[in-house]
């Protein structure tokens, strides 16, 4: 007993000096957060909070009639019967600049049906703007809610200057969930970018140049019918890193796009020669880098 007596004293200020920790760390992390990932941060606390409740009135709960094995342990034969368990999933939220995300478990008859069903009654509860329900693994569910749209959000974007890792994806931002969008560029002959005046395809297209431009493995070739020089419009800034480049004079234009043609047979006539494959997808930008040269066009 003096052993455990000694160990408890030990136990109260060991706990209060973590529970501090957590405090100030908690503290720190709201003070450091930007304005919506702390709206966010508050939106978390409710949801925790309030989950067993939600998820009861959800319908996102189990009962269990049969006892724990503890209760069977220390059961009485002439006692009555334990009452039956509420089960209620487990979950752990993350707070972020858009909302939550909540990895919840499943149970015997809640699985990941049944809390797609219930997620119009988890955005209101939550207060987000929607809610998407989907799979997380064995016996887990992902639950996105966003309080506001991040379509409707502006961001930056601030270039590393640095070339890419991989040449084969294109990220072009967040989708309405704020996950993350990329385009797999691999066995691509082209892409099209288009939409209505203000959608934003111009700060798209710029997002690729200022991404794959320190790749010495990608070249780039402008025709812009909008200006009639390289000094306006939307890639002044950006023309000394392109090769070619064609404004609204339709000699010119059609001169560059000739250019364009005879390289691309040119490429056709001599890829097998040069890296052994008739696909330069089969062994990647860097190998055509390294048998033409980062100035090769």
């Amino acid at each position: 007993m003096e052993a455990i007596t000694g160990y408890a004293s030990y136990a109260l200020p060991i706990t209060t000096a973590l529970i501090g920790v957590w405090l100030v760390w908690t503290v720190v992390r709201y003070v450091r957060a930007d304005k919506g990932t702390r709206v966010s941060m508050r939106q978390a606390v409710r949801v925790r909070w309030g989950w067993v409740r939600l998820a009861r009135m959800a319908g996102l709960t189990v009962t269990d009639k049969t006892p724990s094995l503890l209760t069977q342990i220390t059961a009485q034969k002439d006692s009555p019967p334990p009452a039956p368990r509420v089960l209620t999933p487990k979950i752990k939220v993350k707070p972020d600049q858009y909302g939550v995300i909540v990895q919840a478990r499943t149970l015997p008859q809640v699985g990941l049906e049944e809390y797609q069903k219930s997620a119009r009654f988890l955005a209101d509860a939550w207060r987000c703007t929607r809610v998407s329900v989907l799979p997380d693994g064995p016996g887990k569910v992902l639950i996105r809610g966003v309080r506001s749209d991040p379509l409707t959000t502006p961001t930056r974007h601030r270039p590393t200057g640095r070339p890419l890792a991989d040449l084969t994806r294109w990220e072009l931002g967040v989708d309405e969930y704020a996950a993350r969008v990329c385009v797999s560029l691999a066995n691509v002959p082209g892409v099209t970018v288009a939409g209505v005046p203000g959608a934003g395809k111009t700060s798209g297209v710029n997002k690729f140049v200022c991404d794959f431009a320190p790749s010495p493995a990608v070249q780039i070739a402008t025709a812009d019918g909008k200006v009639s020089r390289a000094s306006e419009g939307d890639y002044a800034d950006l023309v000394k890193r392109m090769f070619a480049f064609c404004g609204d004079d339709l000699d010119e234009a059609n001169a560059l796009f000739k250019r364009l043609v005879e390289l691309r047979k040119r490429r056709s006539a001599t890829i097998r020669d040069v890296l052994g494959v008739k696909n330069m997808w089969h062994v990647g930008f860097l190998a055509g880098v390294a048998a033409h040269g980062p100035d090769h066009r």
